[in-house]
């Protein structure tokens, strides 16, 4: 059953990831919705229901700049992990939803480079 309150989008993007017993490190998204993100992860994933933070640059828009996200660790699965978005300022939301809306229409107009 979908628990999911906004949709995904299909989002290879470049985040930084920390926690309590998980080694700082770049990862990338697989896809990301304002709800949660799912990461490709292979090993050192952190257990389910951890607390991580999320950070990540986005330059477009109006909410550009470094923005970190408080993340609950909801799956974790032989590729990666599933967070879903705990706390995070406006600022960070409006760069979300920038992000999430160019990445559809990338798709939409067939570039996805």
């Amino acid at each position: 059953m979908e628990q999911r309150w906004s949709t995904r989008t299909r989002v290879k993007l470049d985040v930084d990831l920390a926690g309590q017993g998980l080694e700082e490190g770049k990862y990338q998204t697989r896809d990301i919705g304002l709800g949660g993100v799912f990461l490709e992860m292979t090993h050192n994933a952190p257990a389910q229901d951890a607390m991580v933070e999320l950070m990540f640059d986005f330059e477009q828009g109006t909410a550009g700049g470094r923005h970190k996200i408080k993340c609950k660790v909801v799956r974790v699965e032989d590729d990666g992990i599933g967070l879903m978005f705990r706390d995070f300022d406006a600022n960070a939301f409006r760069a979300l939803r920038e992000l999430v809306n160019h990445w559809q229409a990338r798709q939409d107009s067939g570039s996805l480079h």
